[in-house]
């Protein structure tokens, strides 16, 4: 299996450098809808034999657009982007001043961070959905090539995932619209490229 991955285009909550989990669903704005039109040109929809898309707003306009309309969009709970609980559209700045203790040296929120947002999701359970879909996936379409487009903290668990035994800490997130490539093989993955850009 061949399985690609795009992160949606930019939203206005990106803009903000705000938290945009899974209770935030945002659309893309003016920039993000015109960046992802510019690297769709560059892309080839037809090399895909299925499409998976998040069902939030952002990513389902992403999926339109580098499939043209030319292509079934199956949408699927899992790929949800991460519950950050509670925190979900606060801004960064105020968490970095907040809580120094759980975010890393990129500016990222790490693992620990669930002691303060108790409904949040933990990493177990991210990694346990991620990896549930990608079953599915190598189940269905072992000699397929699946298209996925999805959330920057997704797209980060599915190579932490497959990569680092679920240690997100260890993935940077991808820019908007950026694709990400693995090819699975006898149920072992490995990664082709990462944080691509096609515009």
């Amino acid at each position: 299996m061949e399985i690609v991955f795009i992160r949606h285009g930019q939203t206005d909550v990106n803009k903000d450098n705000r938290l945009q989990g899974a209770h935030v669903d945002a659309e893309l704005n003016d920039y993000g809808r015109a960046y992802a039109k510019k690297a769709a040109a560059n892309f080839d929809e037809n090399k895909f034999d299925v499409v998976y898309s998040s069902p939030m707003k952002r990513a389902v306009e992403t999926a339109k657009i580098f499939t043209k309309g030319k292509k079934k969009i199956n949408l699927d709970d899992r790929l949800l982007e991460f519950d950050f609980g509670d925190w979900d559209g606060k801004k960064m700045d105020d968490i970095v001043k907040e809580y120094p203790d759980v975010v890393d040296p990129w500016g990222k929120i790490d693992r620990d961070y669930i002691k303060y947002a108790k409904n949040g999701e933990s990493y177990e359970d991210f990694d346990k959905r991620c990896g549930d879909f990608l079953d599915e996936m190598y189940q269905k379409y072992p000699d397929k090539k699946v298209l996925v487009v999805a959330h920057g903290r997704l797209i980060r668990m599915i190579a932490a995932h497959y990569l680092t035994n679920g240690d997100m800490d260890k993935i940077d997130t991808m820019n908007n619209c950026a694709l990400a490539k693995f090819s699975v093989k006898k149920k072992i993955a490995r990664m082709i490229f990462y944080n691509r850009l096609l515009a």
